[in-house]
């Protein structure tokens, strides 16, 4: 006789349908004037996908967004999920030319846009062959859809996933050729990876997090997850400003908010924070490492607005290996400096050499990573997924070494990449936009430490007699590609250094480069 088993996969959509019939009256979700509870945010995400399958978005399907956070884009990323349908964010800093590409890499049926971005939008896709059709959250033009009629759809039959493996969202980042590769992000690596680094953010139900982090990005979903997963409450705001940071984090007692050290400086700086109460907040993530050592000031000033227990937390990560592979807890910080901290659960981790062997304790590796939080592959491009899983591993490029009781430290990069407010830029992108100026010769792009950025982005360049207009030059790079991937500096110099075999030597400039040399 056979028995039945039920399935046991969780799917990501199943985590607010549980909230909604445990805890329906709930606080779920803020955004400006509207509040969600469980049991109203699921209703919400029932009527998208409804007015998602009506407009014939089907299991396997794609829906970009270019447009900055709402409400809205948290209901269709659920909804998608709930289809076995992909959400694909889109960077509202790029560029027409480089927001086209990730629609032709991606090819969407729809396209969720707004006003403020239906320039960038009509400019973008007037380069690609295969047109998504607009759901405007504006005006709205003939042949489009609008959001309204997207918000609540007739019931009918729907779509669902065949199992947890399922793409649920597809999120574009810089490789090795410096044009971005689309990210498949799967049920399994978003359910399995929230509950697993739960267990050492330790989020609380009764926790608010505040999110101003645009959701384009791995970091905003993967920080709101842990939250939602815990049946926790999420304020979100559709950008950064530090007033509205201030005044909202006070108004709705927020407790934990992920920052960037450029971010919270502009929040110590604003005269609103020291007449604000800060008591309702117990800890702050750092989304980049903070050269400047602003914690320490970052502590004291909130205490003093009634922060008594702040504490710190600092992830290691990356868009195709989770952003929680390691944790650095602020009560280790002190022993362990400039580490990444120890090994999330459920994360495999191993330093290996160029013959994918494992180094020995304080030998310098590369971080390859392994398990159920991992991409599923960049989509539609083998050759790329097969090299970023060589030996079974996901290579991340990192250089690190283990330091002792489990600890790690980065040391350098493998990949020439730069990590600059939190994002990530391609060296070799930026690189090929400074020599179409007309009086550059020749360029290195470099990553150099910045107080407020991590890193900021810097161009070596060799021009041709005479020339050397710093501004000229940011603003012709500023022009084509996005503002964040805009080298902040220019440093011009007779010649480049070389290797014997004819290869810039970036380590020499970044050495020449460091604070207190001459270039």
């Amino acid at each position: 006789m056979s028995i039945d088993i039920p399935r046991t996969e969780f799917l990501l959509h199943e985590v607010v349908r549980a909230h909604a019939r445990s805890a329906p009256d709930h606080v779920a979700l803020i955004f400006r004037d509207k509040q969600y509870d469980w049991g109203s945010l699921q209703a919400a995400i029932e009527g998208v996908a409804r007015g998602l399958a009506g407009a014939g978005v089907v299991r396997g399907s794609r829906v970009a967004v270019l447009d900055r956070n709402s409400d809205h884009y948290i209901l269709l990323y659920y909804a998608l999920a709930s289809l076995g349908a992909a959400l694909c964010p889109i960077n509202m800093w790029l560029r027409a030319g480089e927001v086209a590409y990730i629609i032709r890499n991606c090819r969407p049926t729809l396209l969720v846009t707004s006003d403020e971005f239906r320039p960038l939008a009509e400019q973008a896709l007037a380069d690609v062959e295969r047109k998504p059709r607009i759901i405007s959250r504006g005006e709205v033009r003939a042949g489009e859809l609008s959001w309204n009629d997207i918000a609540d759809g007739p019931e009918r039959m729907l779509p669902q996933p065949l199992s947890w493996d399922d793409t649920h969202m597809i999120l574009h980042t810089s490789g090795t050729t410096g044009r971005p590769k689309g990210v498949a992000i799967s049920h399994r690596r978003t359910v399995v990876d929230g509950m697993c680094a739960a267990a050492s953010v330790n989020p609380r139900r009764t926790d608010r997090f505040y999110s101003f982090t645009p959701l384009f990005h791995t970091g905003a979903w993967d920080w709101m997850k842990l939250f939602i997963t815990q049946r926790a409450s999420v304020v979100l705001a559709d950008r950064f400003d530090a007033l509205a940071a201030i005044d909202e984090i006070e108004r709705h007692r927020c407790t934990y908010t992920l920052v960037l050290p450029v971010v919270m400086r502009e929040m110590l700086d604003h005269p609103a924070f020291d007449k604000a109460d800060f008591s309702s907040m117990r800890m702050v993530a750092y989304a980049s490492q903070d050269p400047s050592n602003l914690l320490h000031e970052v502590f004291r000033r909130f205490e003093a607005r009634g922060a008594r227990n702040l504490r710190a937390v600092y992830p290691y990560g990356m868009t195709e290996a989770g952003p929680f592979v390691t944790i650095a807890q602020p009560h280790e910080s002190a022993a362990h400096p400039d580490s990444i901290g120890t090994l999330v659960a459920g994360v495999e981790m191993a330093l290996l050499d160029d013959d994918l062997n494992e180094v020995a304790i304080g030998e310098v590796g590369e971080v390859c990573v392994r398990g159920a939080t991992l991409m599923t592959e960049y989509i539609d491009n083998p050759e790329a997924t097969d090299e970023a899983f060589r030996g079974g591993w996901l290579h991340t490029g990192d250089l690190a070494r283990q330091v002792e009781d489990g600890f790690f430290k980065v040391v350098d990069r493998k990949k020439d990449m730069i990590r600059s407010a939190g994002e990530n830029v391609f060296a070799k992108e930026v690189e090929q936009v400074v020599v179409q100026h007309p009086s550059i010769r020749e360029c290195a792009v470099i990553g150099l430490p910045d107080i407020d950025y991590g890193e900021r982005v810097v161009a070596c360049v060799v021009a041709t007699s005479g020339f050397d207009d710093e501004a000229d030059v940011i603003g012709f790079v500023r022009k084509r590609i996005a503002g964040f991937k805009t080298p902040k500096q220019v440093v011009f110099l007779q010649e480049l250094p070389h290797t014997p075999v004819g290869k810039i030597a970036k380590a020499v400039l970044r050495d020449m480069l460091k604070p207190g040399k001459a270039a």
